[in-house]
């Protein structure tokens, strides 16, 4: 099942419904990229909010502000029409439940020291480098290209894993699935009459480890695939 896929003409993101067979509930699935085009966002935050719940991430931490620098860099390219991704606003006379379904700040810290010291160094120094040099001869093109995305583990990605890798995607993935899948579970258990339909807005990379509480762990199966333009 894709998650996001890129060609020579951009990147898109597959909006995934699941339905479950026993409580009748849905849930549909917005794997975001954190830059794109206005349109993409506003596609998905106009379509997230006519859900009853919406689960959103956000780290609010000075470490996740460093490392993507470079996202900013990059939108400051105007040639590229590209914007980074806005915060979901609350109105007082939304109809959805907005939940943060990420870690705290304290608690990402504490999963980021356990990140050898020399790759925290290297991703502080790489980012905004990558940023730069993105801005000034990146193309839409190039910023696609190797960012397509199954709802499995992919050959080249389990070929590539190092112990390094594995601390990055402990703090960075998988202490924050794990944070998600709490979240929706709590939300999932309310009752019909109060919570029937669930958004799960969220980056492509945490989708992996909702489709798979869904499907795997639930009684929920895949509907229709929608895709959206990223850039």
């Amino acid at each position: 099942m894709q998650i996001l896929e890129s060609s020579v003409l951009g990147l898109r993101a597959a909006r995934l419904t699941f339905a479950s067979k026993v409580s009748g509930k849905t849930v549909t699935l917005f794997p975001m990229v954190h830059i794109g085009v206005p349109e993409f966002y506003r596609q998905v935050y106009e379509d997230a909010l006519t859900h009853d719940a919406v689960l959103v991430e956000g780290l609010r931490s000075p470490i996740t502000t460093r490392i993507t620098r470079s996202y900013r860099w990059i939108v400051g390219a105007k040639r590229l029409g590209l914007i980074v991704q806005p915060k979901l606003a609350e109105t007082s006379d939304m109809l959805s439940s907005i939940i943060h379904a990420d870690l705290s700040h304290e608690e990402f810290t504490r999963e980021w020291r356990r990140v050898p010291f020399y790759v925290r160094i290297a991703l502080y120094l790489a980012s905004p480098i990558y940023g730069i040099r993105q801005r000034w001869f990146g193309t839409v093109e190039g910023l696609a290209r190797g960012h397509s995305m199954d709802d499995v583990l992919g050959r080249d990605e389990a070929l590539s894993w190092t112990p390094a890798l594995g601390g990055i995607t402990g703090a960075l993935l998988g202490a924050r699935d794990a944070r998600l899948i709490e979240r929706l579970s709590e939300v999932l258990a309310a009752p019909i009459y109060e919570v029937r339909n669930v958004a799960v807005v969220y980056g492509g990379a945490h989708m992996r480890a909702v489709i798979s509480e869904l499907t795997r762990r639930r009684d929920y199966i895949a509907g229709d695939t929608q895709w959206l333009t990223v850039f």
